[in-house]
């Protein structure tokens, strides 16, 4: 059963400047803010990154599925290993 939490949604202030020396206005913004320990509950984690889909009245968050690890074999190549130059001797008389 899905578990429910009543949130306020909340205003930002950006601050815009007009063509004029001084001349700035603030534009409030909505803004939802969500936080605390349940969501590492939810397995949201600081750092993950997070597909957004909404609709009239409704937003869905969920975590965007990390890409599974590519696995790289190496094999052996001809030459691989050896001195690049022949090393030069010098002569000693």
């Amino acid at each position: 059963m899905a578990k429910t939490k009543q949130i306020k949604v909340q205003y930002s202030s950006r601050c815009t400047y007009g063509g004029y020396y001084g001349s700035s206005r603030y534009t409030n913004y909505p803004k939802i803010q969500i936080e605390g320990k349940w969501l590492e509950a939810l397995g949201f984690h600081i750092g993950d990154q997070l597909m957004v889909e909404y609709e009239e009245g409704s937003i869905k968050i969920s975590l965007v599925p990390k890409p599974e690890p590519v696995m790289m074999v190496a094999e052996p190549a001809a030459g691989y290993g050896r001195p690049r130059h022949k090393s030069r001797k010098k002569d000693t008389v």
